[in-house]
């Protein structure tokens, strides 16, 4: 083998064991978590609140009395002694075959309970959404035999998909929902949902302030380990790249809400980075157009004039992954985020990220590690699908993001 061909076989066997040593960590917080429930004293009357919802929506009590309810039931069960007593093992349940960061965090979940040797039973949820993700297909179940239930769905769809289930599904396990949710204040009008889960973990710190300032139960933040699959040597001319200039790159799905994750305000920076056009290209890739073709029709007439590629369509992992390495910068105005999966996996391939500084990527980004974007916080004056008037997220900086725009371009080591 020759010396560059031994560099290279080197690097890829300490990429891997970096994967491995960072699914082991997050395990480690996973089992951790399971034997402290195990061994703690009371469990939450889920069934008294299961047996009494339909009563309170039918009179009208306030979400606010209904946790009021909660938190006064809770604290007098024990923890079933199957959960207790059976052998650890936990049944997740997701969208875990749909190619969305819903689905990439379940799968990270299963990775992780994998890694620590706990059996787990796969239960998949249909999705809109595209679902061509196979990794676990042979290993989706319906039954749940586990103790212990970690179900990937937002708190929104808890309703949904306890009524898909039955009750059964919930009866002596212990439920834990992973939750996402990108706005400082959580929904007067979810807190029911609380009534479906015994607690509640999250990726983030952010999220946990949020959702655990509206309940009692415990909110816990857990890791989940990124692992970006091998991807193909792939050229930007595979892309339709140009092969000059430095390419700044921003993903996104418009399912997502685009007032939300801010692509014009990537356009607009750029803009006013005031680059020639040899020197940098932004590309916007972006999935699910058909949901909001008035924001994708808003997006071209932004970028008239500008060096701007757009990628509309979606691309398998290690596709997508051959994009990011082949960009020398990676861009997000977004303002809010729950977690930022597209921001980590830029900054584990070493690309520079340039992103808002706030929500739930500030759990790992810092100025010593990336391009933290100044922004100030503002009121939403409307609803934008469940992001409700009056509650607060970011206005970036575009002239900031847009200066460090340039000095990236100026300064590309």
């Amino acid at each position: 083998m020759s010396e560059s061909g031994t560099e290279a076989a080197l690097k890829e066997l300490a990429d891997l064991l970096a994967r491995r040593r960072a699914v082991l960590s997050d395990s480690a917080a996973v089992v951790a978590r399971l034997q402290a429930i195990r061994h703690s004293t009371s469990w939450r009357m889920l069934e008294v609140y299961r047996r009494t919802r339909a009563r309170l929506g039918i009179s009208g009590v306030s979400p606010t009395a209904v946790q009021a309810m909660l938190r006064a039931r809770r604290g007098t069960r024990r923890i079933p002694r199957f959960v207790r007593e059976a052998p650890a093992g936990v049944n997740v349940s997701g969208y875990l075959d749909t190619e969305s960061g819903m689905g990439e965090a379940a799968r990270a979940s299963i990775r992780s309970i994998q890694a620590a040797g706990l059996p787990v039973a796969l239960n998949n949820v249909p999705s809109k959404l595209r679902a061509h993700d196979r990794s676990h297909a042979d290993a989706f179940v319906a039954g749940n035999p586990h103790p212990f239930n970690l179900v990937h769905l937002n708190a929104d769809n808890m309703g949904w998909f306890a009524a898909s289930r039955g009750r059964g599904y919930f009866r002596n396990r212990y439920t834990i929902g992973f939750w996402f949710w990108e706005l400082s204040t959580f929904r007067d009008e979810w807190l029911p949902f609380f009534g479906y889960v015994d607690e509640v973990w999250v990726a983030t710190e952010f999220v946990r302030a949020s959702i655990q300032a509206s309940t009692s139960l415990p909110v816990v933040r857990m890791p989940l380990p990124i692992v970006l699959p091998p991807a193909p040597a792939l050229s930007r001319a595979h892309f339709g790249l140009p092969a000059e200039g430095a390419v700044f790159l921003y993903a996104f799905d418009v399912s997502s809400q685009t007032e939300r994750k801010f692509p014009l305000g990537a356009v607009r920076a750029f803009r006013r980075a005031a680059l020639e056009r040899p020197q940098a290209v932004l590309v916007l890739k972006f999935t699910n157009g058909e949901y909001d073709r008035a924001a994708v029709r808003r997006l071209h007439e932004e970028a008239a004039g500008l060096n701007v590629i757009m990628l509309n369509g979606y691309m398998d992992r290690a596709e997508l992954t051959g994009l990011l390495q082949v960009a020398d910068c990676y861009l997000s105005p977004h303002r809010a985020e729950g977690f930022g999966l597209s921001l980590l996996e830029a900054m584990s391939l070493g690309k520079p990220v340039v992103a808002t500084n706030y929500s739930g990527n500030v759990d790992f980004m810092t100025a010593d590690n990336s391009y933290p974007v100044d922004h100030r916080l503002v009121a939403l004056t409307r609803d934008y699908g469940p992001y409700m008037r009056g509650a607060v997220w970011a206005d970036p900086d575009l002239d900031h993001m847009g200066a460090l725009i340039r000095h990236i371009v100026a300064h590309p080591e």
